[in-house]
């Protein structure tokens, strides 16, 4: 089964508990680049699966080779898609770095970088490919209840989004 979605999103809808989660993950690691997946169905997440940085280092990342094969059979498993690979800056800029650039494998899946401004974590959200990146917009909606997720319309998850592009 593929996990890979055929075309790029121009944006994603994240559910609020991902969101934090991802946030309590970066925040956890104050030592080394936090990392993981989101996986999802369309343009929704569904899950946030936090992975080992296999560098252990403060500028880069690169998710632990046992923990991602498991991940994808899980992603797989359940029918989803592989949505996006979140990692944080913990000094680094607030979008792509050149070692981001230069790595990115998955040109249809999105990137999220965390960042450190002023002692506040944001998080945006990037394609990259062939060596370019373009924002993508970040769509947080209230927690899904039902078993399928909305398909690009945040209003039909209920509530109000917040918007980050």
């Amino acid at each position: 089964m593929d996990i890979l979605k055929p075309l790029p999103p121009e944006k994603i809808l994240l559910q609020r508990s991902h969101w934090q989660e991802m946030l309590a993950d970066v925040t956890r690691r104050e030592h080394e680049e936090a990392c993981g997946l989101v996986p999802g169905k369309g343009v929704t997440s569904l899950a946030v699966i936090p992975m080992a940085n296999a560098l252990h280092s403060r500028v880069r990342f690169r998710l632990d080779p046992e923990e991602q094969f498991e991940a994808f059979r899980r992603i797989a498993g359940n029918g989803w898609e592989l949505l996006a690979i979140y990692h944080s800056h913990l000094d680094g800029p607030p979008g792509p770095s050149p070692v981001d650039v230069a790595e990115a494998t998955y040109p249809e899946v999105v990137y999220l970088i965390w960042s450190r401004i002023k002692g506040k974590w944001e998080c945006r959200c990037f394609l990259i490919s062939s060596g370019l990146f373009r924002a993508v917009t970040v769509v947080v909606i209230d927690d899904l209840q039902q078993s399928h997720p909305p398909s690009s319309s945040s209003e039909e998850a209920g509530g109000l989004p917040t918007i980050f592009s």
